[in-house]
């Protein structure tokens, strides 16, 4: 069974191997942007039919035109708009008209040039659509096959005298780096099966593209070149499909600033409405996230022909002919929590029968013994079989420059071993990289690169699917949110809505300051301003904690009261919210959020403001099962104090996780009524968890 449908194929061949190509508005100057694709079509070996079509000219750079797209004698699967932004509506209906398959469109100034140009990309698409025809962009530089071959494309770089074929298809929301990988990758022997610059992604979009590849026989892996997360559903199903295929997809991400700040009421939106939602997203569905564009390019060896790692173990076991060189990757790995680990008795005593330098340290310093292959490789097998090991790392000096055959030839040599290997090469040597890349060696040039790969490989998840809503909880939750008459929940509402999540929460009761009745619970007590319109109550003095006594509630409820209505005089006000004092081990904060870009997405991490302040939390897509809650509180350097840091007592943190995955069952209640929810703080006692603050915020005025 064929693994995309068949419209993802038929998709996937008008794009990259179409039988036929229309160039409308193609220049007669193979320097302009516009000439660019004919003459690169032809540099590169296209053999399929070429239309220029230019109603100005009889040829082309020397081949016949035509006047219109009505005109040429064939059909057209793919045709390049290369004409200027007003002319470009017309030539999409030609394409509409005349039974295109799929259309490039090379023009700027829509969605990105304001209100005019979303309306003219909009007209585009419903064009498009009534007659089948695709759309890539606008402001795309292209679509490249180099197995076709087929270099369709304005970008420059293509003007090189050679493509090198390779096994890794490349999709970029920034039209000038598809050409980028090609210059960089070729003097490393590093090749492509496909590159597409996808532009605005008006119709088809990275994920829908990537999907239409994952069953590619010629890709092996992708390199997503991202600004941005558009049309979630088709990403997933390319995550999924290309998992399915055993081809990972590696992501490199621009613009890190935060977004949908206007729809937080909470510091959970502060936190997620940034790139962490983003990097939520990228790893539930396996995909790797890394943070330099030049381990962008060299981390696909490492991962090729592998799955994710299966522990949440993170020891490499590193060889170097050069101390300070291993050192600095050593370094940058610590930075990631990933650690250089030292071998054990065994494995030294292994390193000695084999003539290998062991003495005490974390690394196999080859550097005093000198550089010879027959020690290298015999090092690097005892290395890749030690079970204390999950992944090797092979630092190589002065001689990989000249002297491969030293010790970059044994690297290569033991490279298909079932462990992953990775090799810094600390000097400048072009033709070590080169033979690394052949042999597919995941070789760096960088420590900084060599470090992220490491850490983005250690980082390779297969989440654990969520357990499904019970549907006495689904139907306790959705009582508990038709009870509320606004968009957001005071604080009673949003702790009834954890209880029926089956989150424990302390109890409550709502008084009237000038009519105080008996408590159902003991002093002392916290007393707090009952209102949906006062979200951080705290800083409008709203909250009086320690009460030992009911003459001491009434007196300082009063004042709360005069504190608020004197700061928020418009605010309404339901009475005095009274809880037990809850107290225990530590405090946490533990969040759902709606992400315009990414959907549900939950959080944990310190109680508070800290976990903003400290960017100290952790983020998946909601739901989240269990297992994976408890992944989350591992990631969260401030629950230390949890753990029973130090001899001190340790807090219940099977509750906590099992609170992070209830609150995210949100994301299971029929049609997502909930934008935002936040407990803040949960409360972690050596025994259980209780929530006694929170905030809920639906989708609805």
């Amino acid at each position: 069974m064929p693994l995309n449908s068949a419209a993802e194929i038929a998709l996937a061949q008008a794009l990259f191997r179409p039988r036929a190509v229309a160039l409308i508005g193609v220049s007669d100057d193979a320097g302009r942007t516009a000439g660019r694709p004919l003459h690169f079509l032809r540099k590169h070996g296209f053999a399929g039919p070429t239309y220029p079509i230019n109603p100005n000219r009889d040829t082309v750079q020397g081949e016949r035109a035509y006047k219109s797209l009505a005109d040429v004698p064939g059909p057209v699967d793919h045709a390049y708009i290369l004409v200027n932004t007003p002319l470009v509506e017309a030539a999409v209906a030609a394409c509409a008209e005349g039974g295109v398959r799929a259309a490039t469109i090379l023009a700027s100034g829509f969605a990105e040039a304001g209100a005019e140009g979303v309306a003219l990309q909009r007209r585009l698409l419903e064009i498009a659509r009534g007659s089948g025809l695709r759309l890539v962009g606008p402001n795309s530089l292209g679509v490249v096959d180099t197995h076709t071959p087929l270099a369709l494309t304005a970008n420059a770089a293509f003007a090189a005298e050679k493509l090198l074929k390779g096994r890794i298809a490349v999709l970029s929301q920034s039209g000038s780096q598809i050409g980028t990988f090609v210059s960089r990758g070729f003097p490393r022997g590093i090749g492509f099966s496909k590159l597409i610059s996808v532009g605005n992604e008006a119709d088809l979009s990275v994920g829908e593209i990537g999907a239409a590849l994952a069953g590619d026989p010629e890709t092996d892996a992708f390199l997503l070149f991202l600004e941005t997360i558009r049309e979630r559903e088709h990403f997933a199903r390319f995550g999924d499909l290309a998992k399915a295929a055993g081809k990972p997809i590696i992501a490199y991400r621009l613009g890190l600033s935060e977004v949908g700040r206007e729809l937080a009421v909470s510091h959970t939106g502060a936190m997620v409405g940034s790139d962490a939602g983003v990097d939520a997203f990228l790893r539930r569905h396996g995909i790797l996230r890394v943070d330099h564009l030049e381990t962008l390019l060299e981390a696909p060896a490492l991962v090729i022909g592998r799955t994710p790692p299966t522990t949440a173990r993170r020891s490499v076991g590193a060889i170097t002919t050069t101390g300070g060189g291993a050192a600095m990757v050593a370094d940058r790995l610590g930075l990631r929590n990933v650690e250089v680990t030292p071998p054990s008795a065994e494995t030294y005593a292994r390193l000695k029968a084999a003539k290998a330098p062991a003495l005490p340290g974390r690394m196999i310093d080859m550097t005093l013994a000198g550089t010879r292959p027959d020690i290298m490789l015999a090092a690097l097998d005892i290395l890749m079989e030690a079970p204390e090991f999950d992944l090797v790392l092979a630092v190589v000096g002065s001689s990989a420059q000249f002297h491969g055959e030293l010790a970059v030839k044994p690297i290569i040599e033991c490279a298909r071993a079932k462990k992953p290997i990775a090799a810094f090469l600390v000097p400048h040597a072009e033709a070590s990289l080169h033979a690394l890349a052949e042999n597919g060696v995941a070789g760096f040039r960088t420590p900084e690169a060599c470090a992220d790969a490491i850490a983005a490989y250690f980082g390779w998840h297969q989440a654990a699917p969520a357990e499904p809503l019970p549907g006495a909880t689904r139907d306790r939750a959705l009582a508990a949110l038709s009870a509320a008459s606004r968009a957001v929940l005071d604080e009673r509402q949003s702790l009834a809505l954890f209880d029926a999540l089956d989150i424990a929460v302390a109890p409550c009761a709502v008084v009237d300051p000038e009519r105080l009745a008996p408590l159902p619970f003991a002093f002392p007590v916290v007393a707090k301003v009952l209102s949906a319109d006062i979200t951080h109550k705290t800083d409008a003095g709203g909250v009086a904690l320690g009460i030992a006594s009911g003459e001491e509630l009434a007196v300082r409820s009063r004042q709360m009261l005069a504190s608020v209505r004197d700061k928020y005089p418009s605010a309404s006000i339901a009475g005095i919210l009274v809880q037990p004092m809850e107290r225990g081990i530590g405090e946490a904060l533990v969040g759902y959020r709606h992400d315009p870009q990414v959907g549900p997405v939950v959080t944990v991490g310190m109680g508070g403001t800290l976990a903003e302040v400290y960017r100290d939390f952790s983020v998946r897509l909601a739901p989240v099962s269990v297992a994976e809650a408890e992944e989350m509180l591992a990631e969260v350097r401030g629950f230390a104090t949890l753990r029973g840091f130090r001899g001190a007592p340790a807090g219940d943190l099977a509750a906590l996780a099992s609170a992070v995955a209830r609150l995210s069952e949100l994301a299971a209640l029929p049609g997502t009524p909930v934008l935002e929810a936040e407990i803040n703080p949960l409360i972690v006692k050596a025994f259980g968890a209780v929530a006694v603050d929170g905030v809920v915020r639906l989708a609805r005025p």
